[in-house]
C-alpha cells in the first residue's frame, strides 16, 4: 500500500502526517465552499456597503388612499405600450406605488423586478419624482405659513 503514496508523503515522519493531512483537508474544504458560493453567485461582500439601499418603509394604509394615483401618467404610459404583451394595469399601478413610496426604486429596478418596458418605467419614475418634489414643496409652504401665523 505504501507504493501507491506520493514520494513526498512517505518522506514525512509518521507524527507529522496527521497534521499535514488535516491542513490539506481544511484547505480543500475552504476551496470547495468558496467555489460553490462563487458559482451560485451568492458571494457576500466582506463589508456592507454604507451607500446600500435602505430597506423600504413598512406598507400601511397610508400607501393606498383616494389620492394614491394622483399624478399617475396613464395616457403617456399607455401610449408607449402599443403591444398585445403590454403589462397589466395592476402592474403599472404597483410600479407607481413603489416609485412614489420607496426611495431608491428607479426605472432599472422596475424594469427588472416588475418586467416593465424601459419607456414605461422611466415615465413612471420621472412622474413619481415630480410628484415627490411637488408634495415636498407643498409641505414647505404649509410649514412656513404656520410659522408666520404664530406670534
Amino acid at each position: 500500500m505504501v507504493a501507491y503514496l506520493l514520494p513526498v508523503w512517505t518522506r514525512l515522519p509518521a507524527a507529522d502526517r496527521m497534521g499535514v493531512a488535516a491542513a490539506v483537508l481544511g484547505a480543500a474544504l475552504v476551496a470547495l465552499i468558496v467555489g460553490t458560493r462563487m458559482r451560485r453567485g451568492r458571494s457576500r461582500p466582506l463589508f456592507r456597503n454604507p451607500r446600500a439601499r435602505r430597506p423600504a418603509e413598512p406598507v400601511d394604509t397610508s400607501w393606498f388612499t383616494a389620492h394614491t394615483l394622483d399624478g399617475f401618467p396613464e395616457e403617456a404610459v399607455r401610449a408607449t405600450l402599443g403591444t398585445p404583451a403590454a403589462p397589466s394595469r395592476e402592474r403599472l399601478y404597483a410600479a407607481w406605488v413603489l416609485a412614489t413610496h420607496t426611495q431608491g426604486t428607479d426605472a432599472v429596478w422596475l424594469e427588472k423586478n416588475l418586467a416593465l418596458p424601459a419607456d414605461a418605467a422611466h415615465l413612471i419614475t420621472e412622474a413619481a419624482e415630480a410628484r415627490r418634489r411637488e408634495l415636498s414643496a407643498q409641505e414647505n409652504r404649509a410649514t412656513k405659513a404656520r410659522e408666520s401665523d404664530q406670534p
